[in-house]
């Protein structure tokens, strides 16, 4: 589990695009996160 303010700044940038229904993509070889992930902010997100 992650805390969004723990992440860096641009993961945290990456994790605001994510769309209403959560689908993200990021690159796990420039961020912390991976599949299965959570971070907690106000809500909860899954890393799929």
């Amino acid at each position: 589990m992650h805390h969004f303010d723990e992440l860096s700044e641009r993961t945290q940038v990456a994790l605001s695009t994510a769309t209403p229904t959560g689908r993200l993509d990021i690159d796990p070889s420039t961020t912390r996160l991976s599949r299965g992930d959570i971070v907690v902010f106000t809500e909860y997100l899954r890393i799929q």
